[in-house]
């Protein structure tokens, strides 16, 4: 994004260097004059606090933030106005208060500009305009990228002072003036990440590697931005979390500050991407390892921390690994599972599409399986209700239905690839029609557990075997039933990218048409 656009984002038709010029009173101590001879002072080469203000900023790590604050300070008050000097004392404010910081230094930066023109240090146009090209530099951007959450008039004060710089660098030979190109992509994608200036509440977060005690926690004050009430909110959380059976009051009320101040889904380039910056890679990989380790609590801790990061608030996967933690941590954890998919689905209901969307680098919102548990398992996300198969099949007494239950407890608790074996090796399904129950049984299993290509397989077979022996006649609820899930989960496979589109749409049309001469009551329902 260009400047102009940032001007245009942030300053809604308010005039940018208007807007600026109103803070340079408060510079004024810093562009008095040195002398009356040298109003600018010399060049500060060979100064020994120039010298060691340089050794700070080169430090790798660990430079003392304050001392070039100070330096800085000291020096352009009295020695010399120097712009390598300003931008140092940029980033140490950027480094210790954010953009806040930024706005300050881009305003002194300005008004230094203003005030000397052609006099300013350093002498040489090539040494002013890589002096300032360095406001652009990894330092100074990785700095402001610890404050991730945009508040509105500090953004409002950046641009405006950029739009201050940019006029006094503008009469400037082209080939000298500064390419600060780097820094408006960078303030530009924090704007994107962070919801946009106007956000209620930001949508980016910083992450804090350890909470903060509760008794280290500074007085409540009136909330004067969204980045307040948002670091207000996780103060909150962190203390109801903390309390006998606190941890549903603290989740909710994280996403409430988190998606109930979303109002729309984040924007798409021309590659379908969003511009939403992907959750880390080691994430991923921690949050399946503690699953796989059945490391419940500690899947919990981590999935709500992670949540709280960023804008990981839109990683719909975060959502899959706190259910399946909760479902299994017992009273009164598994009751929440139920409340947190209700959450889930009315935030969906507002933002259709959303486990759709996918991050800067091309993953998804939502992996296949968390897609697949959003359509059979988030209330309030169900475009269709499907008739009840279960009501339908009149085999409530049958030995091989009814167990069904026990199936699904040991997937519960052994996986589901177990409950399939225990189903698979029963000794009681000697005939026919006894083993087509049990391949039934395993399909609902499959499907209920995610496992869509097995369940789809399965009831393709069932669907097969019933055809043959007209099973439409002796069984129709059963056979409308298997019909049915196998339309259902061929929807569900069309979203994806790697399927024949086509031939899954002939297979959907011939399925629907043996529904509706079931029955077209029920079969209407299916319609789309």
């Amino acid at each position: 994004m260009s400047l102009q656009g940032l001007i245009s984002t942030c300053l809604e038709g308010q005039d940018a260097v208007a807007l600026a010029k109103a803070q340079a009173q408060r510079w004024e101590p810093w562009l008095a004059p040195i002398d009356v001879a040298t109003p600018v002072g010399e060049d500060p080469g060979y100064d020994d606090d120039f010298q060691c203000l340089r050794e700070e900023i080169d430090k790798l790590s660990g430079a003392d933030v304050e001392r070039v604050a100070r330096l800085a300070e000291q020096l352009l008050k009295q020695r010399c106005k120097d712009l390598r000097i300003a931008t140092y004392y940029l980033w140490a404010r950027t480094q210790r208060d954010g953009e806040a910081g930024l706005a300050d230094g881009l305003e002194l930066l300005a008004a230094l500009l203003e005030r000397f023109a052609g006099q300013v240090l350093p002498g040489r146009p090539k040494s002013r305009r890589m002096a300032l090209e360095w406001l652009a530099s990894g330092k100074v951007l990785d700095s402001l990228s610890l404050f991730p959450e945009v508040v509105k008039a500090e953004a409002q004060r950046t641009v405006a002072a950029l739009a201050w710089l940019e006029r006094s660098v503008a009469a400037w030979p082209e080939a000298e003036r500064p390419g600060l190109g780097a820094l408006y992509g960078a303030l530009a994608a924090r704007l994107t990440q962070s919801g946009g200036v106007n956000a209620l509440v930001p949508q980016n977060s910083a992450a804090h590697a350890e909470p903060t005690p509760h008794a280290a926690l500074p007085p409540m004050s009136a909330v004067k931005s969204g980045r307040d009430l948002l670091d207000t909110g996780k103060a909150l959380a962190g203390y109801l979390r903390d309390q006998p059976q606190g941890w549903l009051a603290a989740h909710r009320l994280l996403t409430s500050l988190r998606w109930d101040t979303v109002h729309q889904s984040p924007p798409q380039e021309a590659n379908g991407n969003t511009r939403l910056a992907p959750p880390r890679t080691e994430y991923r990989a921690q949050l399946k390892r503690l699953y796989l380790q059945q490391s419940w609590s500690e899947l919990l801790d981590q999935a709500e921390r992670m949540y709280a990061e960023g804008v990981n608030h839109f990683w719909l996967d975060l959502q899959w690994f706190l259910c399946q933690s909760l479902a299994r941590l017992g009273v009164p954890y598994e009751g929440w599972a139920d409340i947190v998919k209700r959450d889930l689905g009315m935030f969906l209901e507002r933002l259709p599409g959303l486990e759709q969307l996918r991050w800067s680098d091309g993953t998804p919102f939502a992996d296949e399986t968390t897609r697949e548990w959003i359509s059979q398992h988030v209330s309030g996300n169900r475009p269709l209700q499907w008739p009840s198969t279960a009501v339908a099949a009149p085999a409530v007494a049958d030995d091989i239905l009814a167990l069904e239950g026990e199936a699904l407890a040991q997937a519960d608790s052994d996986g589901v690839e177990a409950a399939l074996a225990w189903l698979a090796a029963r000794p009681d399904a000697s005939s026919g029609r006894q083993r087509w129950l049990l391949r039934l049984l395993m399909a609902r299993v499959a499907e209920q557990y995610g496992k869509s290509d097995l369940a789809i397989h399965l009831l393709g077979e069932l669907d097969g075997v019933a055809q043959q022996q007209g099973l439409g006649a002796w069984e129709p609820e059963l056979g409308f039933e298997v019909k049915a899930r196998l339309l259902k989960l061929l929807r569900q496979k069309l979203q994806r990218n790697d399927v024949d589109k086509a031939a899954l749409g002939r297979r959907m049309e011939a399925l629907l048409a043996a529904l509706v001469a079931i029955d077209p009551v029920r079969a209407a329902v299916l319609c789309g």
